[in-house]
């Protein structure tokens, strides 16, 4: 047994961060405590090439077929290719494995990725329609023209987001940051506030705005909720900038029944399903088969938290 963790490279160098982005290294400390080998690689060191008519992948040298399990844990937004290279390692081992079944290799979350051929907001907005699961009312344009036409929205205030959850980068003191490409709308004239105006709007997408200062991540492994939080705006509209934590990892009977539905839907291994409110119900805000977690088991002091890395680790069937 070997483990392959894959990872996006950091657009920013982050203060504190050491050899492994936070997520990994949470779990290779778990699998570290159970003995397994593993090995972590970025998304940028992977080589495809076709010899002889047979197809070959490497991980910064290494052979695929070195790998019993795969954890693909995120992808630049901002390069699709990333994110169809998943989809193609999830390829690969469905071939493989169909003729090596005594030593299959395990791709975390392949079911998912296989019905997610777009990794975007207007994507899982269309899936959720589709499965009537509750979702804030959203209008997105090619033109990127959203001055005018807003037939679905009659009153301000809105959310104006990117499409693929793409950040941007600011300089501060010479120094470069990742920040929430995401912005509240009071009035057309808005859309020319800073940091929005210089950006292509034909990458962005209206929502509805709700008025509920909370937003909810539940935590899903194979069908069934093992955890989550809620957290709360204390300054400005987003909860991410300056929220408190509590947690929640026991939610009400229908954000639980929510999320494993959502789960269900695309077949998940392992998801984060994001929740805020409307008329004090939950909808969708966004879902990601590779969540974070730091904030999960380092900033809530009101209970004990779930070991979400060794849920991870162990989230593969066969």
């Amino acid at each position: 047994m070997k483990y392959l963790i894959l990872d996006k490279r950091p657009r920013v160098k982050v203060k504190g961060v050491g050899k492994y982005p936070t997520a990994v290294k949470r779990l290779i400390e778990e699998l570290d405590k159970k003995d397994i080998p593993n090995d972590f690689v970025y998304n940028d060191q992977i080589e495809f090439f076709l010899l002889d008519g047979e197809t070959h992948l490497k991980f910064a040298g290494s052979d695929i077929k070195e790998y019993s399990h795969i954890i693909l844990r995120g992808h630049n937004l901002h390069c699709p290719r990333e994110y169809q290279m998943k989809r193609l390692i999830v390829d690969w081992t469905d071939q493989y494995n169909s003729s090596h079944p005594e030593n299959k290799i395990l791709v975390s979350n392949s079911n998912a990725i296989r019905k997610l051929p777009y990794y975007n907001k207007i994507y899982t907005a269309q899936i959720f329609a589709t499965h009537n699961i509750p979702y804030f009312d959203t209008y997105y344009s090619t033109s990127g023209d959203y001055t005018e036409n807003r037939e679905i929205f009659n009153t301000y205030p809105l959310i104006i987001k990117e499409y693929a959850g793409v950040n941007r980068i600011d300089k501060k003191f010479g120094k470069k940051k990742v920040k929430k490409n995401v912005y509240k709308l009071d009035s057309k004239e808005d859309l020319n506030q800073k940091y929005l105006r210089k950006q292509n709007h034909k990458d962005f997408f209206l929502q509805e705005f709700s008025t509920n200062p909370e937003d909810v991540r539940i935590f899903v492994k194979f069908g069934k909720v093992i955890g989550g939080w809620k957290r709360k705006a204390t300054e400005g509209f987003m909860t991410v900038s300056h929220g408190s934590y509590h947690m929640y990892n026991q939610p009400n009977e229908e954000i639980t029944q929510i999320a494993e539905k959502v789960a269900k839907i695309f077949d998940a291994d392992f998801i984060a399903v994001d929740f805020m409110f409307k008329d004090d119900k939950p909808y969708i805000q966004e879902i990601s088969l590779h969540p974070g977690f730091k904030a999960y088991e380092t900033k809530i002091t009101d209970g004990e938290p779930v070991n979400i890395a060794d849920a991870m680790i162990t989230a593969f069937r066969d």
